[in-house]
């Protein structure tokens, strides 16, 4: 099966599903495909149409698309959504699994594009220490608000999940991103500074605090790199 930078998808029907930051509308818009992008935050999809013209924009939960007719697309991409799927409890990995399978036309192709899990014993490549703490300490304040966190799903586990849907293959491969991590740590510092203004316990949102700003300063002029991320390609 192809990867993404071979892709050629002039003119075919592609959904990005989880628009996010725009990256992969606006690499997707590059191919000259026709593009629509999917996402369940309104903000998003607001600055992925300052940024593109390249697209159609809707907001949607990805596990119940019936304004999708079935087999109507080419290709289905998902970068960075599938780990994120858990902060919205409505949003399960199966159900959204399968509405790709039910929009996929016959041999189309669904590419999945996300981080391979942080941990250290099953890791593909070096952990780092500073990466994996700002993760755990974004997971521990989710935990003591009630909320779900990012939920990391190895390649393997839904590599069996899609066969069992319908899916007549799927195979990935494992890369590391050459770019630092360092603007992310920010990107992570600023919603875990958010989320703790929620913590109505003095003490133990100033102990959070003081943890989270250790990490930063630890992280000044470290050059922190980004863990395995995973490219999943399955066929229908």
């Amino acid at each position: 099966m192809q990867k993404l930078e071979d892709l050629e998808l002039e003119d075919e029907l592609v959904l990005d599903a989880g628009t996010g930051a725009c990256g992969m509308t606006k690499i997707l818009g590059e191919k000259e495909g026709k593009i629509v992008s999917v996402d369940m935050e309104r903000e998003y999809l607001k600055d992925c149409r300052d940024q593109t013209y390249s697209a159609d924009f809707i907001q949607a939960d990805l596990s119940e698309m019936g304004f999708i007719e079935s087999e109507s697309f080419d290709h289905v991409f998902c970068k960075a959504t599938i780990s994120a799927l858990s902060v919205n409890k409505s949003l399960f990995v199966t159900s959204v699994l399968r509405e790709f399978y039910r929009i996929l036309k016959d041999k189309g192709q669904l590419t999945i594009i996300d981080y391979y899990p942080f941990e250290e014993k099953t890791s593909p490549v070096p952990l780092d220490e500073l990466q994996v703490e700002i993760w755990r300490l974004e997971k521990a304040v989710f935990e003591l608000l009630g909320e779900s966190h990012l939920e990391e799903y190895s390649p393997e586990a839904l590599e069996d999940e899609l066969l069992s849907i319908g899916f007549k293959e799927a195979d990935h491969s494992i890369f590391r991103k050459d770019l630092p991590w360092s603007g992310l740590m920010e990107e992570h510092e600023k919603l875990i500074l958010k989320d703790m203004e929620k913590i109505e316990d003095r003490y133990l949102r100033e102990a959070l605090e003081k943890k989270l700003q250790n990490i930063m300063d630890s992280s000044e002029n470290k050059e922190i790199i980004s863990g395995a991320l995973f490219e999943l390609t399955a066929k229908k």
